[in-house]
């Protein structure tokens, strides 16, 4: 099996260092700005997860993730700030934006069937 496919929404330089990240540690990584990207990327490619990130208000993250496992039948994985508690938004995984990048890449892995990156960042790096 190969690397993860992987859906970034997010917003800045944020998920511009995540994506790279993720693509560093061998994944495939789409970016959506918003749900008509997440619409075209899901009608154009199959994805393995999705990651909401940090930066949207929770209205915002809510749909999202209502969107990608309602219509596009996705788990997600949701980057939350540090004392969020998010109980009204059901993602399959929780990574805090302050976790090392070790997290991160543990959710993609348990969410998506358990698919490894080729190989691993320092803990030190963060979420994004």
């Amino acid at each position: 099996m190969g690397p993860a496919k992987i859906l970034s929404v997010g917003l800045g330089d944020l998920v511009s260092c995540r994506n790279a990240a993720l693509r560093t540690a061998g994944f495939e990584v789409v970016s959506a700005l918003c749900l008509e990207d997440v619409a075209r990327a899901c009608a154009c490619h199959h994805f393995d997860v999705a990651i909401v990130g940090y930066a949207f208000s929770v209205p915002e993250k809510a749909q999202f993730v209502r969107c990608l496992q309602g219509v596009f039948q996705l788990p997600v994985i949701l980057i939350i700030g540090r004392s969020q508690y998010l109980a009204s938004i059901r993602a399959d995984s929780y990574v805090s934006i302050d976790s090392p990048f070790t997290d991160l890449l543990r959710a993609i892995s348990q969410v998506a069937g358990d698919q490894e990156p080729r190989r691993l960042w320092a803990d030190q790096q963060q979420t994004a």
